[in-house]
């Protein structure tokens, strides 16, 4: 994106995706249930699997200074 070869991405921050996964682990843990927002999408083909989807953000030349330096994912010197 930044050099102009692609003009968008999908940016899933795993700092979101492990708090969710320890928010869910702590849930088990004290024997209550886990938070899930998708009981449909999942069919292994012998249940539908519970799941919690978070929402994926689009990046793109405007936006990805936001996302992934200013957010601290990244630092302007390792997406060079």
């Amino acid at each position: 994106m930044i050099k102009g070869y692609q003009a968008m991405s999908v940016f899933k921050d795993t700092r979101t995706l492990a708090s969710k996964v320890v928010e869910m682990v702590d849930a088990i843990m004290k024997g209550s249930n886990p938070p899930i927002n998708d009981t449909k999408t999942y069919n292994n083909n012998v249940k539908v699997v519970p799941s919690f989807l978070c929402d994926p953000v689009f990046g793109d030349i405007n936006n990805y200074k936001s996302l992934l330096i200013d957010s601290g994912y990244y630092t302007e010197a390792e997406l060079k």
